[in-house]
């Protein structure tokens, strides 16, 4: 089973992106959870999902998706070798992309590293990777004490930590080199992919706060980074 997570403050946009991420898998193998932030998102959402599928609405005036992740990862139960994908709306994935990921999954317990089509391949000259699209089994979740991004941050370096995290705990499995052509694309702004809009502006201007968060979590141990 894959458990695909989806926090969206853009209940249009998930309307088309879900439609894309379900005509390229086996709907079967896929259960889906979504964060909304209004009712009204709530019955948009819930338009296009499957009778098994959840939608929670998540009451917080802070703006970004990290807590509204939380939510949906803490609350996650499954068999440890399920996996676990968490999606956003800015992101299309590869056709099959559900028998790829139980294939390349299969007997191993980790986070898995994709090609986005957006970042580096290498990340030798990088000083702090990060998990673009968090993709893991449910066992490294649980290891990750359910945390996918803490909701210490807002929205930003939340993914850096996720990398960090999942380093320390020898989880993460980069195959993006064999696997360079099978791309879950991410359609990021700055690369002209697609228009930032407002809640993009948003995001950033709280990017000073979390980065000062995450140079002060970066040097805690693992163990007080995994506590909520």
């Amino acid at each position: 089973m894959i458990h695909l997570l989806w926090a969206t403050i853009r209940p249009q946009l998930f309307t088309q992106m879900y439609k894309i991420w379900m005509e390229r898998c086996n709907p079967q193998n896929v259960r889906t959870y979504v964060a909304v932030n209004s009712q009204n998102d709530s019955v948009t959402v819930k338009s296009i999902l499957g009778k098994d599928d959840k939608v929670i609405i998540v009451k917080t005036d802070r703006k970004g998706v990290c807590y509204p992740s939380y939510m949906l990862s803490s609350q996650l139960e499954g068999n440890n070798d399920d996996i676990v994908v968490f999606a956003s709306d800015d992101f299309s994935p590869p056709y099959n992309w559900d028998s790829y990921l139980l294939n390349k999954l299969n007997g191993r317990e980790a986070c898995l590293m994709v090609n986005d089509g957006y970042q580096a391949l290498d990340f030798s000259n990088m000083a702090e990777p990060v998990f673009s699209i968090p993709i893991m089994t449910y066992s490294a979740l649980v290891k990750l004490n359910k945390i996918i991004y803490n909701p210490v941050y807002n929205h930003l370096c939340s993914d850096a930590e996720l990398y960090l995290n999942a380093k320390d705990l020898d989880l993460i499995f980069d195959d993006r080199i064999n696997d360079k052509n099978y791309i879950f694309e991410h359609h990021h702004w700055s690369s002209g992919k697609r228009q930032a809009d407002v809640n993009d502006q948003v995001y950033y201007s709280n990017f000073e706060n979390d980065k000062k968060t995450w140079e002060k979590r970066k040097k805690l141990s693992l163990e007080e980074r995994l506590k909520v």
